[in-house]
């Protein structure tokens, strides 16, 4: 039935006397049905699996991403811990932070910590006053200077107060220290 209907179609008549171009048309049309069936069989069934693949190659960038992440962060870490000052390295934390207020010309009254005792490498919250008393530029640069000193001291309260022209600065300041 299917060779009937191909026998009936009506060749124009250039075309059924020239048959290298009778050759040629059927040659382009049977490497067309044969491109079409390559795509429909392997190109398109590729696709499908390249795009699973990809989102697997990116599952795997993301934990990558992580897992260097981490290995950075753990660094990291390390090194803060051995940032964090010892029972005894206390008297010279508050040393430097009083000649860093001299340097800023403030006067400095007596401080007073009591270091709570640890045994171990185990961690504690020291927190001591710090009064220094200067211009409120100066306490205002000391301020600066401790919030972004590489010493791990953070300000937990801090008053201000005035007399006689001078300012006074009542501190509260903060740090964690490591059992000897």
């Amino acid at each position: 039935m299917w060779s009937q209907s191909i026998r009936n179609i009506k060749l124009p008549a250039w075309l059924k006397e020239n048959k290298s171009l009778r050759l040629l048309f059927t040659v382009c049309g049977g490497l067309l049905i044969a491109d079409l069936l390559l795509y429909a069989l392997l190109v398109a069934p590729a696709a499908g699996v390249l795009k699973a693949e990809m989102a697997r190659y990116g599952e795997f960038r993301k934990r990558h991403a992580d897992a260097a992440l981490f290995q950075k962060q753990r660094k990291e870490l390390a090194g803060l811990k051995e940032g964090i000052p010892s029972q005894k390295d206390m008297p010279l934390l508050v040393k430097e932070l009083v000649q860093t207020a001299r340097r800023l010309n403030l006067t400095v009254s007596s401080i007073n910590y009591d270091i709570p005792r640890r045994s171990g490498e185990e961690l504690a919250l020291l927190s001591f006053t710090f009064p220094a008393e200067g211009r409120y530029a100066d306490i205002k640069r000391f301020v600066y200077e401790v919030e972004t000193s590489d010493r791990i001291v953070g300000i937990q309260e801090l008053k201000l107060g005035e007399e006689k022209g001078r300012v006074k600065a009542q501190m509260k300041l903060m740090t964690y220290v490591r059992g000897q």
